[in-house]
């Protein structure tokens, strides 16, 4: 049966008189969130009881790195000496480049042919060998000294640098060491090869020690969640004729976090809660117990979250253009997966590499529409917004009507919210935002603003005594209101016009028999949140009015 261990703290054993095995996990599957957060699935063969080393320690999310085996498996986050892989650089200093290395050197003389020579081992100097030290003073000004992260320093605070000053030390054959002045030195000659320059380096490493597997070994298999690798999706509509469509599903993904190779790629839609993706794991070599504390204190939507900010797309229900999101209708298709899966098939990619795929294609039918959506003018507290300067240009923008399309989704899998791109007989037409929709379910994209359909909206308040409420010991005064809607096509041809008007209140009387709706927003208003929609056909040069009528409560 597999052992499930949760790694939640520092398991420390003792396991430095064992031998370790140096092992790469192999990354098996990712699966990518558009936020960067992704799942990860690696694991390692083992061929029986022992210590197994990962060089690689990941900077998993809190609560997020477990371990399955067929055995007993504890592991330890620690530091080990490594050799650096890369290759050590000439630095121009000769007794660091060729240390260790037999030399015969010239000198300076007056009389060349009486060149004096100097033949020896250049000298190699002490490396340094940092240790750790915990700072665990606590001033009363700071009340996170206690948990200050490790810092590499001697007993004095400095770093030492070992130097051999203005001279070239050599090591002679009969023992001791010769000092040579750097300016006496005429030439230097190698007198054999020279070996390739290695230096170690302290490195985060995992340790774990796997006790009672099976005499023929098995594999340990790490799952854990971890940002730095993300996707976005993307689509391209190519209007066809004046009632279809094709849409073409792309999709971009970028990888920051760890080397793929051959490795299966999901990409998953939806919002799942990820509560710690802020936060890192104590196991992250890199961290420290004030970091893991401050991350904890933070929200995961704050602006000094790690969730915010990697964010790539919200998937919300606001539509573009200002207009009010109602609710979705759900009954349309039965709803859908609210979490969904996709795989794009083994993919090889580098840390820094993008991947940009086709995923699906579908054509469908569509409507072309004016799209005009009436703000609603109120707050929560049933008075007029009063906008300025460029919000009040850009609500002005939004609040005009648009060119859309209405067309239900094609595919068996929803549309994630991302851009969408509207071309037609090869040429642009404009760039919106797709919203979620389930399979089966209808969307409105606007495309370009309708510039020859002209649109009028106003609101009075009809002539009565107004009436006072009492609502949670506060006081509110009730009257009613009635809204007018004016449009004119200005176009040689027939339109079909969607008209949403949004308010806030109680509705009495609607003309046309518009569809009505609750908004997503408004739980905590004393008045509920509505939207009307209406769906006409405008002919060329006509001109019709809608009206209704609805109570608001408006708090004094």
């Amino acid at each position: 049966m597999k052992a499930a261990i949760c790694l939640l703290a520092l398991v420390v054993v003792p396991i430095y008189a064992a031998e370790e095995t140096a092992v790469t996990p192999r990354v098996d599957s990712v699966g990518l969130f558009k936020n960067s957060v992704a799942v990860v699935r690696a694991s390692f063969e083992v061929k029986g009881p022992g210590v197994y080393c990962w060089q690689d320690l990941p900077r998993a999310v809190h609560g997020s790195f477990w371990v399955e085996s067929d055995g007993q498996v504890t592991i330890r986050s620690t530091t080990r000496m490594l050799e650096d892989p890369e290759p050590v650089l000439p630095s121009g200093i000769l007794q660091r480049d060729l240390a260790g290395a037999p030399v015969t050197v010239k000198l300076k003389s007056t009389a060349p042919a009486q060149e004096p020579l100097v033949s020896g081992k250049v000298w190699t100097m002490p490396e340094f060998t940092p240790r750790r030290i915990w700072d665990n003073s606590m001033p009363t000004n700071d009340p996170w000294a206690s948990m200050r992260a490790w810092t590499v320093t001697q007993a004095n605070g400095t770093l030492p640098t070992a130097s051999a000053g203005n001279f070239l030390v050599l090591e002679p054959e009969k023992g001791g060491r010769q000092y040579l002045d750097l300016g006496s030195i005429a030439s230097v000659s190698v007198d054999g090869p020279i070996e390739a320059k290695k230096r170690k380096l302290e490195k985060p490493v995992m340790i774990f020690e796997v006790g009672q597997a099976p005499a023929n070994g098995g594999r340990v298999q790490i799952s854990y969640l971890a940002r730095g690798i993300a996707w976005a999706p993307s689509y391209l509509i190519d209007l066809a004729g004046t009632d279809q469509l094709s849409i073409r599903r792309n999709a971009v993904v970028r990888n920051e976090l760890i080397d793929l190779k051959d490795t299966e790629v999901q990409l998953i839609s939806g919002f799942p809660n990820i509560e710690f993706a802020h936060v890192d794991s104590p196991l992250w070599a890199g961290g420290s117990l004030a970091a893991f504390f401050q991350q904890l204190s933070q929200q995961p939507g704050s602006p000094g979250g790690m969730a915010s900010q990697q964010m790539v797309m919200y998937n919300t229900m606001t539509p573009s253009g200002g207009g009010a999101a109602a609710l979705p209708n759900l009954a349309e298709a039965g709803g859908g997966d609210d979490v969904h899966f996709e795989s794009i098939g083994p993919r090889s990619l580098a840390p820094g590499d993008s991947l940009s795929l086709e995923i699906a294609s579908a054509k469908t039918a569509c409507q072309r529409v004016v799209e005009w959506v009436v703000p609603d003018p109120r707050d929560e507290y049933g008075r007029y917004r009063r906008e300025s300067g460029s919000s009040q240009q850009q609500q002005k923008d939004e609040d005009a009507p648009w060119d859309a399309l209405k067309f239900t989704n094609p595919f068996k899998f929803p549309l994630t919210t991302g851009p969408a791109m509207i071309t037609e007989s090869g040429r642009f037409r404009g760039q919106s935002l797709s919203q979620w929709v389930n399979p089966g379910q209808s969307t409105c994209l606007r495309v370009t603003k309708a510039l020859s359909i002209d649109a009028r909206y106003a609101e009075v308040e009809e002539e009565q005594q107004r009436e006072l409420v009492w609502i949670g010991g506060n006081d509110f005064q009730k009257t009613k209101v009635k809204g007018t809607m004016v449009v004119r096509n200005f176009r040689g041809k027939d339109s079909v016009m969607s008209i949403r008007a949004c308010f806030s209140g109680e509705m009495i009387d609607a003309e046309g028999n518009p569809a009505a709706k609750l908004r997503t927003e408004g739980v905590s208003s004393v008045n509920p949140r509505r939207e009307l929609e209406w769906t006409l056909k405008l002919a060329a040069g006509e001109e019709k009015t809608l009206s209704y009528r609805y109570s608001v409560l408006v708090d004094r």
